[in-house]
């Protein structure tokens, strides 16, 4: 019953959120949900539980088992996805120290989560390194992120969001980007991993093969 599950919540608020962007899509869905005026008309139970299921196209346990834990990252949706920000830019700034110019998690759509990153490149030559190093780190520590638009930057440019301080961006999906085995990247980045990205604008040349 997920009523009885919600209510017995004990939000932990320490580690890394470990959550799909399904399950964070189906929570926040029946958050939302139970406060229909014409779901609270139906008894808390397995009732109420299946209809919600039944509206979201997925079994009552698939809607269970993601309440259950989403009650433990957070009693809200904006509660967890202020707790992925600052997993994620806690991971990003590991792994490019210093470098990470405009980190944003928009989770104002719990259906479709947008992670945008702009990053200081330093060698054009590692662009396309860096840049699966990022969706590697966006792919571990914000799993909800449904698509990633990331974008490499003249560390020299006096508008760092200006068009012209572009040196490389494109988008991968959080799918794609779990493709990425973090210690093949200095092998793999520009001849596998490159084509795993959508979208690739570049001003570096051969920078989008």
């Amino acid at each position: 019953m997920l009523a009885p599950l919600f209510l017995a919540v004990v939000t932990n608020m320490s580690g890394a959120v470990d959550m799909t962007e399904d399950e964070y899509r189906l929570y926040c869905g029946y958050l939302d949900a139970i406060e229909k005026p014409e779901v609270q008309k139906i008894a808390a139970g397995p009732k109420r539980d299946k209809a919600i299921a039944a509206k979201a196209k997925v079994k009552p346990a698939v809607l269970t088992a993601a309440v259950d834990k989403g009650g433990k990252y957070g009693a809200t949706c904006d509660e967890i996805g202020k707790k992925v920000e600052a997993d994620a830019k806690a991971s990003l700034d590991a792994a490019l120290p210093g470098r990470i110019a405009v980190f944003k998690l928009d989770y104002s759509d719990p259906s479709h989560v947008v992670a945008l990153v702009s990053w200081l490149g330093l060698d054009k030559k590692k662009v396309v390194e860096e840049a699966s190093a990022i969706a590697f780190a966006l792919a571990t520590d914000a799993k909800i992120t449904k698509t990633i638009a990331i974008r490499a930057v003249d560390p020299s440019a006096p508008d760092k969001e200006a068009d012209s301080a572009m040196w490389w961006e494109a988008k991968i999906s959080h799918a794609q980007a779990a493709r990425i085995d973090k210690t093949k990247i200095p092998d793999y980045a520009a001849t596998r991993y490159i084509h795993l990205f959508d979208g690739c604008k570049s001003s570096i040349e051969n920078g989008c093969k």
